[in-house]
């Protein structure tokens, strides 16, 4: 598109080109203060159309950009392009965060000129170092969800690459009891190693986090993970059921990797097992994850402290016809708002093993408490199993055997 150099027929835009030609300016900087007029060109062919037409020469220095478009500009490219030969991706994104003496000065021009019709400095650069880096490395140019974003800081004279994180998605099944579903940091001494944690850093030795990231991270090089998942089961129950999980690798080095064979070395585990591993879109897969809101199916073995007298055991299967009331447990009110909520027991059964003994299948509404629906955690979970039947609990055995999330 031709550039409409009959706007500066109008003596008040002659006379703003002639104030701007003053400021020593070069060509993609004099364009720039009309980015918006003339598409279909760039700011250094408007500058170059402007100059001709007023007749003037481009100063050898520019006063606002330092001669960043003329002397620096191709550097920085290569620079990128070098920084991002190290990894494995597809589409990439440039910003950049101008120096406060470049940043002065476009604001001193945007006072005495006005901004009708100027782009800010910064679009040009990510624009016309996104152009060079396209060529250079054989990448994407992408504002939408780019594998990694380069920033040019102008301020620290540094080049840093923020990298998307890549999110793969399945489903787990613990095996074992007495590992937790994430990595629990020793909370005395934030994962250095002391007393409390002997010297681990965390908790406990392993959790389904761990052993589920272990051949992702070497596969793609990434650092660490987090991990998330369609609800918990407690450290000391077993999933049995195969439960949603994501985990985010964190600043991948590569993103095409071979997940049927990394599913196999998760496998190898006794602890845990994974399944229908795939990479899915984002954060956005993770949140929907968390509000999942899914029945489970619990069996729960429960060892009482004296005989279980079977005619009041036969009360319990009126839990089904009313609300189960709920404080927050014992166990996690100090990290949790002491609260009372309603939950629904949608069926309760149960076996009796020997005359202390029994087994209870129990199916609850997301976020019924279980242990403390049997136990009655001190009277804060009413009606309960143990109160019920005059009995005290002395041992649970748990395991989730179905997440219905269908």
């Amino acid at each position: 598109m031709k550039f409409p150099l009959e706007i500066f027929e109008d003596q008040k835009n002659k006379d703003k080109l002639e104030e701007l030609l003053k400021e020593g300016l070069c060509d993609n900087c004099l364009g720039r203060q009309f980015g918006m007029l003339g598409h279909g060109m760039t700011n250094k062919e408007r500058g170059e159309i402007l100059r001709e037409f007023a007749g003037k020469k481009e100063s050898e220095t520019c006063k606002l950009c330092g001669n960043f478009f003329k002397g620096q500009i191709d550097k920085v490219a290569n620079d990128i392009s070098k920084k991002l030969g190290g990894m494995e991706y597809e589409t990439f994104l440039i910003g950049s965060i101008p120096s406060d003496e470049v940043a002065r000065k476009q604001d001193e021009l945007w006072e005495k000129f006005g901004i009708d019709n100027v782009e800010p400095i910064k679009a040009e650069i990510n624009r016309e170092v996104g152009k060079r880096v396209e060529k250079l490395a054989g990448k994407s140019f992408s504002l939408k969800n780019p594998d990694v974003t380069a920033v040019i800081d102008m301020k620290k004279n540094e080049l840093r690459l923020m990298v998307r994180s890549l999110f793969v998605g399945g489903g787990y099944k613990k095996l074992v009891r007495g590992i937790p579903q994430s990595k629990w940091v020793c909370l005395k001494c934030g994962g250095k190693g002391c007393v409390n944690c002997e010297g681990m850093g965390q908790l406990y030795p392993t959790s389904v986090q761990e052993i589920a990231e272990k051949p992702l991270l070497k596969a793609t090089g990434a650092k660490k993970s987090k991990f998330s998942a369609a609800g918990r089961e407690d450290i000391d129950a077993r999933c049995l059921d195969w439960r949603p999980f994501v985990l985010e690798l964190i600043r991948p080095l590569k993103r095409k990797i071979d997940l049927k064979k990394l599913e196999k070395q998760v496998n190898k585990s006794k602890k845990v097992q994974v399944k229908g591993l795939k990479v899915v879109a984002d954060k956005g897969v993770v949140r929907n994850l968390k509000a999942t809101k899914a029945d489970k199916t619990y069996l729960a073995e429960v060892k009482f402290a004296n005989k279980v007298d079977l005619k009041k055991l036969k009360e319990i299967r009126k839990f089904t016809k009313e609300p189960i009331l709920q404080k927050t447990p014992i166990r996690v009110v100090h990290r949790r708002a002491d609260i009372c909520r309603k939950r629904a027991v949608r069926s309760i059964t149960y076996q009796v093993v020997d005359d202390k003994t029994v087994m209870f299948k129990i199916r609850g509404e997301s976020g019924l408490y279980i242990k403390e629906l049997i136990y009655g955690d001190e009277g804060r979970t009413t009606p309960n199993v143990a109160a019920v039947i005059g009995n005290k609990v002395k041992k649970i055995s748990l395991d989730v055997i179905k997440i219905w999330t269908k």
